[in-house]
């Protein structure tokens, strides 16, 4: 009770609601930089969930940028230094880039609820930062400004009222402020199914795997010494678990490396399955309320096959910083919204390569596009740049969309070039442009979504290879 009325008593800068891999951080940064930060989460305990295990190079330097790279320490964590990617008992080993010291760049893998509390006590070192259990339930709203928040506290039914000049959302996936705020709908592209291998080593060791099943990908990658996380991609509706079960142990295992079959057999039989939707939310402008940023999952998402997400959010809590740390008031809305602009444009590059790429691979990954699948494999098994910058791109360290849409049609003309190689046939240039037209109908809607290379919409649209 005493903390409750101290912090009545303190004037904030900012109401953070979530205290997530984005509100931690941002919490910390705007702490550091001397702002009064009120940070609002539901439940402080433990998290428990599958996903945001694995962390590209990219979100690792933009922890670093945010002084929160030991947050990494005393949790089990493990390097990453790139990904394999397997059919059947083919696979692909595909590394990061060295940096200026010709050393290879590395992510990290972990147990997410044990990073999450990691960074949750980083930002409780700033003392200008208060972590507060609660739940809030709405948004203070006064002539279309907002001014704060309403929320319960544990075991407490009285709303109380917390005010700021700035309230940054970011509460999650499942947010529940999301609704009064961003109109743009959530699509669910299927769901991971997660659990854990113990007593087994992956092919490559500290890399992420991928597996190219029927009829989606499978995920694999080490969370701790002698855990590996595993995530099977179900499309469509997802059935119950016991059915799952039956699936995974008679049609899944026999497709996966013999050295993992009997290990994910173990899991299978032995573990709970832990579910958990992946939701796409293609980001919109920020001004829609003044007062109030949505940042997180609760903004933007994308298909989890990439790990890019903490990469996102982190990039974008390390600009966002940047961006308000400048403003001479923050109850300044039209200079709040211009900074907004800027951040939003900047954070492009970086936020459109990912998530377009998230939406693709998925859909390459798939045994839909077998075609487009195989030569995806080819075409990385080909060394040189043909690996080298699409693991760029999925690292997160060179945002370009112009170079992953590159690499993507390049994928499909190679899968071309095998179709209709040595000897053209009419049946195989039909093949060829049905080819072209599934990656096109593929990265157009993601690029369109994501408001980036026009030109190449237009041209694909001009030439019939989509809509």
């Amino acid at each position: 009770m005493e903390q409750i009325i101290d912090i009545e008593n303190v004037q904030y800068d900012m109401i953070i609601v979530g205290a997530g891999i984005a509100g931690s951080a941002l919490a910390y940064s705007m702490g550091t930089k001397g702002k009064r930060v009120l940070c609002v989460e539901r439940d402080l305990s433990e998290p428990d969930r599958i996903v945001g295990e694995l962390m590209q190079p990219g979100g690792v330097q933009a922890l670093r940028e945010l002084g929160m790279e030991d947050c990494f320490e005393g949790i089990d964590s493990t390097l990453v230094y790139g990904y394999g990617i397997f059919k059947e008992d083919k696979g692909v080993k595909l590394s990061y880039p060295k940096n200026d010291k010709n050393q290879i760049i590395n992510g990290y893998s972990f147990h997410h609820g044990k990073f999450v509390q990691k960074l949750r006590a980083k930002a409780r070192q700033s003392q200008n930062v208060t972590l507060l259990e609660g739940t809030v339930k709405s948004l203070i709203e006064e002539d279309e400004v907002v001014k704060g928040v309403r929320l319960t506290l544990p075991n407490q039914n009285d709303v109380r009222e917390w005010r700021a000049p700035l309230t940054v959302v970011c509460d999650g996936c499942n947010s529940n402020l999301r609704r009064s705020l961003i109109s743009e709908p959530i699509t669910t592209s299927s769901t991971f199914v997660g659990l854990i291998l113990r007593g087994c080593q992956l092919p490559y060791q500290y890399h992420g795997h991928v597996f190219l099943v029927d009829p989606s990908p499978i995920l694999m990658y080490r969370i701790g010494s002698d855990e590996i996380r595993v995530l099977v991609d179900v499309p469509g509706q997802c059935p119950s678990s016991s059915e799952l079960k039956k699936h995974f142990e008679t049609f899944v295992a026999p497709q996966l490396p013999e050295s993992l079959r009997e290990a994910f057999t173990t899991a299978v039989k032995s573990d709970q399955l832990k579910k958990m939707s992946n939701l796409r939310l293609h980001p919109q402008q920020q001004s829609v309320k003044p007062g109030v940023i949505v940042l997180g999952d609760a903004w933007n998402m994308r298909h989890p096959l990439t790990g890019g997400g903490m990469t996102v959010a982190l990039t974008d809590v390390n600009l966002l910083s940047q961006k308000l740390i400048t403003v001479s008031s923050w109850e300044n809305h039209m200079e709040i919204n211009e900074k907004l602009q800027q951040f939003t444009q900047q954070r492009k590059p970086l936020a459109a390569t990912i998530n377009v790429l998230a939406g693709a691979l998925y859909q390459v990954f798939s045994s839909d596009n077998e075609d487009l699948r195989k030569a995806c494999l080819g075409y990385l098994g080909l060394g040189g740049e043909f690996s080298a910058g699409p693991v760029a791109l999925l690292s997160g360290l060179k945002p370009r969309p112009t170079v992953l849409a590159a690499h993507f049609f390049a994928v499909a003309f190679y899968a071309v070039f095998k179709t209709v190689l040595p000897f053209p046939t009419p049946a195989k240039i039909r093949r060829c442009y049905r080819v072209l037209c599934a990656a096109s109908e593929i990265i157009i809607p993601l690029l369109r979504k994501e408001g980036v290379l026009r030109y190449l919409q237009i041209l694909c649209t001009t030439l019939r290879l989509t809509k």
